[in-house]
């Protein structure tokens, strides 16, 4: 077997003296897409920033290509390949797309900077071709778009997406489920809360389901996304059968 790029073991976290995750275990295998699916409050966001380092971890391991980092800072864990995209905005909205990839390029050395910005540009045209709109005049979907990019400059091993598609018309949805799929294909591993359940499936080699904090059910994506209690819970009780 691989060596995951990511291992939790027993994960109970979440904020002050109230945790919200409780016994979380998985395996993520690197080059994969997993998408974690649950209710809302079931923590899966909770989840995300206990890898990342930026909430309570009551107990637990967390190891990251077999380095044990839960006792790391954020930076710490950025430094070591692992990039987060958390929901809502996170972009300097009065600076231009270009001035923003070149805030995500700070820990590069500089003679790396155009390379990086030239990489994501390629992945993401729509930020060439406004590099020099300020961001906060950019439709909401175009915004989350160019904060995907400013992680991936610094090109992790291991992605945290927290609800990617959330205000993204169903163009640029697909558009987005598309490039994950491409930045998989790199090697990069990819863990994605997602309200758009469907379309994150049918994009994703494994599925966690999270209820009240626990883990309810993993497997294969496609096993999962035609599973009837998945069907009936998330999926409106109609799913279709061909992939994306």
């Amino acid at each position: 077997m691989n060596l995951p790029t990511l291992e939790l073991a027993s994960v109970t976290a979440g904020y002050g003296n109230n945790p919200i995750v409780r016994d979380f275990s998985a395996r993520l295998e690197a080059g994969t897409i997993t998408t974690l699916i649950g209710g809302n409050g079931a923590g899966k966001s909770t989840l995300l920033r206990a890898i990342y380092g930026t909430n309570r971890l009551f107990s637990g391991k967390i190891l990251f290509q077999d380095e044990a980092i839960e006792y790391l800072p954020p930076w710490e864990r950025l430094k070591r390949g692992i990039g987060f995209v958390p929901q809502g905005r996170c972009n300097f909205p009065a600076m231009s797309v270009g001035e923003n990839l070149k805030m995500g390029c700070y820990t590069l050395p500089a003679a790396r900077h155009a390379t990086a910005i030239d990489r994501v540009t390629g992945l993401f045209p729509l930020l060439g071709e406004k590099r020099r709109t300020e961001a906060g005049n950019m439709s909401g979907g175009e915004q989350q778009v160019l904060e995907m990019a400013m992680v991936l400059l610094l090109e992790p091993s291991l992605l945290l997406l927290d609800e990617p598609s959330l205000g993204l018309s169903p163009k640029m949805q697909a558009d987005v489920f598309a490039t994950v799929r491409r930045i998989a294909t790199t090697g990069v591993t990819v863990l994605v809360v997602e309200q758009n359940v469907r379309g994150a499936l049918l994009i994703s080699d494994r599925a966690l389901v999270m209820e009240q904090g626990r883990k309810f059910m993993e497997g294969p994506a496609a096993e999962v996304r035609t599973d009837p209690r998945i069907r009936q819970a998330y999926l409106g009780g109609n799913i279709q059968q061909t992939a994306a």
